[in-house]
């Protein structure tokens, strides 16, 4: 199979995601909670997948963008917030996300830079397409050492169509002169399987370092694995001989 470029989701597959999004959520739905004067905190977190044993797969954390995390807790707000101005809230919650995230830890998948580095220095292309904002984007790529590495950033910026929409795999493959059939699509969730089969991925991994499961991802995967790493099989990428 002739891979020429390869697109990683962030949350899940590159990045441990309870470990780093669940005390940033935490703190976010503290905060909204404060602001809002919202009594039940455990309404806000289950309104966007957060829940004290597990996070819903499907939730806005885990699949969405910056504005459905927004959006689903304003669901929970304007049962007691009716005069609230949905505009001027959504974006003081997409800053505040960022906020948070900015001022904690970021934790990569172990051994998951290497990896990235052994994939760059094997020629291929690596872009990111995660459904978080360009800023959280950037600074994680270069808090863990992962920017020299990525030729292309596919992030929310507002006006992009999230996955699993193709806009990110359609921007990659024009800046590269690449085919979609030319490129391998990494995730954790449905929306990197659905981003894959919408857009013609030559090949479609799924990954269960985040919050997918077996179950979920195999229907449309090509392939599943545990994690990244298992991406390069004794020093030999796994779509080589398929």
């Amino acid at each position: 199979m002739k891979i020429k470029g390869v697109l990683f989701d962030k949350d899940g597959t590159l990045l441990e995601f309870n470990k780093t999004w669940r005390p940033i959520a935490n703190q976010v739905v503290d905060e909204v909670a404060i602001k809002y004067a919202i009594n039940d905190k455990a309404a806000l977190a289950q309104s966007i997948g957060l829940f004290s044993d597990s996070i819903d797969p499907n939730g806005s954390l885990s699949a969405g963008t910056n504005k459905d995390v927004a959006l689903d807790m304003l669901s929970v707000i304007i049962k007691t917030n009716n005069n609230i101005n949905k505009e001027e809230y959504i974006q003081w919650s997409t800053d505040l996300f960022n906020r948070v995230a900015a001022s904690l830890p970021f934790f990569p998948v172990v051994g998951g830079v290497n990896t990235i580095k052994k994939l760059k220095y094997a020629g291929y292309l690596i872009g990111l397409s995660t459904a978080d904002s360009f800023e959280n984007a950037k600074l994680f790529l270069k808090k863990t050492g992962l920017d020299i590495y990525f030729d292309y950033i596919g992030a929310d910026d507002g006006i992009i169509n999230p996955k699993p929409a193709i806009d990110y795999m359609n921007v990659f493959c024009e800046r590269y002169a690449l085919k979609p059939a030319e490129v391998a699509v990494v995730g954790d969730t449905m929306a990197d399987m659905n981003f894959g089969t919408n857009s013609g991925a030559g090949l479609i991994v799924g990954v269960l370092s985040g919050t997918g499961t077996r179950s979920l991802l195999e229907g449309q995967a090509t392939i599943v694995i545990n994690n990244i790493n298992e991406l390069i099989v004794k020093e030999k990428v796994i779509w080589e001989d398929m």
